[in-house]
């Protein structure tokens, strides 16, 4: 009974937190409204797709082509082998690209952002911030929101854009396939809704890899440990809110289409 009990502990632990990180949204929300800084927030946007961007097009490339591999490679028995690029645009363009280029901010920027606010709460800046009568979350965590919002949709295009080009490159190249009828099939059952959609789950990602990322830097520990410990956390519960709300947000647009 002893060992069920730090069992329960954690659990419930572990749901406060959840609780408490939930509980931030709507601040962090509230925070982004308010009007952040317009130079911080523009800087901060900019930095974002910049250092994101070539993260995202290096993962979402090699992901394409790790797709049509594998679908080409499923296909053949059938003898649809040269179809394959229906597949991956499909499964492609309206989850995987958008998901993994949400993940590939989270890990780079929401890294970024933790470690940030992380630093100014170990050096006791945001304390200052509060003593002097201003907002730390307007001036600190509003920028980076933002940022995260415009941002990320932006690398979801540059990511759908960059998966197929990896996935024309391998059917192309080193499959063998036709390069016209293989750009025609990545292309052929998608309309501007997907990259729409795509655009608009990028900016609910973007939120959400934002805030979860602000908040684990706000509650950081003391010292240097605590500061590391917030980035691991940010990049960890970043990556599982964006993979759940993907989710969700694919059952809730597309979830009818398959019934």
């Amino acid at each position: 009974m002893s060992g069920a009990r730090p069992a329960r502990s954690r659990v419930a632990g572990a749901l406060l937190d959840a609780a408490a990180a939930a509980a931030f949204w709507p601040r962090a929300a509230g925070a982004t409204l308010r009007g952040p800084p317009l130079v911080d927030t523009v800087l901060l946007t900019l930095r974002l797709v910049v250092t994101s961007v070539p993260v995202v097009f290096a993962v979402t490339f090699f992901s394409g082509a790790m797709l049509t591999v594998q679908a080409a490679a499923s296909l053949a028995p059938f003898g649809g082998g040269a179809l394959a690029g229906i597949a991956v645009g499909f499964g492609g363009i309206r989850e995987v690209f958008p998901l993994l280029a949400a993940a590939s901010v989270a890990a780079r920027s929401g890294a970024e952002i933790a470690s940030q606010l992380a630093t100014m709460r170990v050096t006791k800046q945001i304390e200052a911030l509060e003593v002097m009568g201003l907002d730390p979350l307007r001036l600190l965590v509003g920028p980076r929101i933002v940022a995260a919002v415009v941002g990320t949709p932006v690398c979801v295009l540059v990511g759908c854009g960059a998966g197929m080009l990896g996935a024309q490159a391998i059917g192309a190249w080193q499959l063998g396939l036709d390069r016209g009828a293989m750009w025609s099939n990545l292309w052929s059952g998608i309309v501007a809704a997907d990259l729409v959609v795509g655009a608009l789950k990028g900016l609910v990602l973007g939120f959400l890899l934002g805030a979860v990322s602000a908040r684990e830097g706000l509650v950081a520990g003391a010292g240097a440990r605590g500061v590391g410990s917030a980035t691991n956390r940010a990049v960890i519960r970043a990556l599982v809110v964006v993979s759940c709300a993907s989710l969700a947000l694919s059952s809730a647009i597309y979830g009818r289409l398959a019934g």
